[in-house]
């Protein structure tokens, strides 16, 4: 073995794209999470935290590599990338100066830009013509990423998160560091050609095991389950499972499987192992898989009225009942301002309640002015979807303005600082309302206690989120119901008006349901065939 220490470029660019969200992404909305340039930075900012970057910086000190981090880039799931920003961004890893041994990168495989409906197939196409078929490249990417082709015939591995909520993102770093160390070491032996062969294997669905839920335990726990049975034959490098992310209207849209091999001489049978492992039946088993949990993914969810009934309804449980706004979720891209289950709350009188956040910037502006204490009529947000959800016009009392900054202690983000922007809260009757600047999801408690509130101490608490919010808020509560209110992140997928994805797929075409998987499209990097 050799004693070279190896050199690996390492970077993040995070972002789900909500093609239907009409305002462009610039690089100033990535200050909600991250945007750092050069390892220091990286390091500075993201060392020892639960994010990937986080994951291969501990990786590179673990196997001694020399990790050069071009760029740390997340942002809050949000509209198309405006196209200056995404090149800006692709020449920070495009245009570094080399050699280096391998690559691991940090996607999240839903990205839409202005200019590109795949940038994230793109610029790992970029990088395998620049570095050469014998240099690794992996990437982590999210459960609910998009693969494309392209995606898969550029890099050697993918490795998705395990978990929804998201809470493996630097263990998914972790374990992609772990593949590249043993694929560099391949790579110094001599050999021609690349090091892997993938495996994309697509049913014809735009959603499967019930959005991929982990917490609660759901469908895609079995399946996980499954893939990593595969995972554990020797020969194979990954075998991943992604849900996709149905409110990005592209044409590869929705789940898959990922199933990667060595393409050298280790995957040989052996006297251990006489039969090599096949790619092409593994994938295309964990693709029946994804197709018959179909029966058990929810499409339809209870409105407003269910959801406040509910929270009306006389308990003996002293914890919180949540009330999810997920079709106004910003972690699906969503605007994030619609007020529609918050009148509900308001109308219905709720005590020792609070809703966060609505993403309202002119209303925190308004009450800034005003002041700690002042009363004034705001209408509260509807700026963007006002045929969905229109503004709420309301009395309110200032009780608390806040820089919208707080650090990280749940599952999902520990030890990273968010910048919500500006906040304020309102309080209505028994009612508390927190207003921020910007619009991200809900993922963490202490965004209420930053602003004086005990999240656990409330009756009821309105949020904008999906699922993520289990891994922090689940432990305090006595239920989760999740509301659609309306908004462009709804799952009622048949009333989304597409123009990119095929609607002969699953839900958009109702199919029987014993029906069994009869048309995946699979595609092979060795041939670099589809069927």
């Amino acid at each position: 073995m050799s004693l070279k220490q190896k050199r690996v470029l390492a970077g993040a660019i995070l972002h789900e794209t909500n093609t239907f969200n009409a305002i462009p992404t610039r690089l100033a909305d990535f200050a909600g999470r991250y945007l750092l340039y050069g390892t220091d930075a990286a390091r500075a900012r993201l060392a020892g935290t639960a994010t990937e970057i986080g994951g291969l910086l501990r990786a590179a000190d673990l196997h001694g590599w020399d990790i050069v981090v071009a760029v740390a880039a997340a942002g809050g799931p949000s509209g198309p990338l405006a196209a200056p920003d995404w090149a800006a961004l692709k020449a920070r890893l495009l245009d570094i100066d080399g050699p280096f041994d391998g690559v691991a990168l940090a996607l999240h495989g839903a990205m839409v830009t202005e200019d590109s409906l795949d940038p994230e197939g793109e610029l790992l196409d970029g990088l395998r013509l620049r570095h050469g078929a014998r240099v690794p490249i992996v990437a982590t990417l999210d459960m609910h990423a998009n693969v494309s082709t392209r995606m898969v015939a550029a890099a050697d591995a993918f490795f998705p998160y395990r978990t929804y909520p998201h809470i493996d993102h630097a263990d998914c770093a972790i374990d992609a560091a772990t593949a590249l160390d043993a694929l560099m070491e391949a790579a110094r032996r001599p050999g021609n050609g690349r090091l892997t062969r993938s495996v994309l294997a697509r049913p014809p669905m735009l959603d499967a095991a019930d959005h991929g839920r982990t917490n609660p335990p759901g469908p895609m726990n079995a399946l996980l389950a499954r893939a990593s049975e595969i995972a554990e034959h020797p020969g194979v490098v990954s075998a991943g499972l992604t849900i996709g992310f149905p409110w990005s209207d592209v044409a590869e849209a929705g789940p898959a499987a990922i199933v990667t091999v060595r393409a050298d001489t280790e995957t040989a049978p052996t006297p251990e192992d006489p039969v090599p492992p096949d790619p092409v039946a593994f994938a295309r088993d964990l693709a029946e898989r994804l197709w018959e949990s179909r029966a058990q993914t929810q499409l339809d969810f209870p409105g407003v009225a269910d959801a406040i009934a509910l929270a009306k309804r006389d308990s003996d449980d002293a914890r919180p009942l949540l009330l999810v706004d997920f079709a106004d979720n910003p972690a699906g891209g969503a605007y994030g301002d619609s007020p529609n289950l918050l009148r509900a709350m308001v109308d219905a009188g709720l005590e020792n309640a609070a809703f966060a956040t609505l993403a309202d910037p002119e209303a925190v502006r308004l009450a800034a002015e005003a002041g700690e204490g002042a009363t004034l009529d705001l209408s509260l947000g509807g700026r963007h979807a006002p045929e969905i959800g229109p503004p709420l016009d309301i009395r309110v009392r200032v009780a608390r303005l806040h820089d919208g900054r707080f650090e990280c202690e749940g599952p999902m983000l520990r030890g990273l600082t968010v910048d919500m922007g500006a906040m304020a809260v309102l309080e209505a009757g028994g009612l508390r309302i927190v207003v921020a600047s910007r619009a991200l999801a809900v993922t963490d408690l202490n965004l209420f206690r930053s602003v004086g509130i005990e999240p656990a101490s409330l009756r009821t608490i309105g949020l904008k989120s999906r699922n993520h919010l289990r891994a922090a808020f689940g432990p305090i509560a006595r239920g989760v119901v999740l509301v659609d209110a309306g908004g462009i992140a709804t799952m009622r997928l048949s009333h989304i008006p597409y123009r990119r994805i095929d609607r002969s797929v699953w839900p958009l075409t109702p199919v029987d349901p014993s029906r069994k998987l009869e048309n995946a499209h699979v595609f092979d990097t060795a041939s670099r065939s589809e069927e």
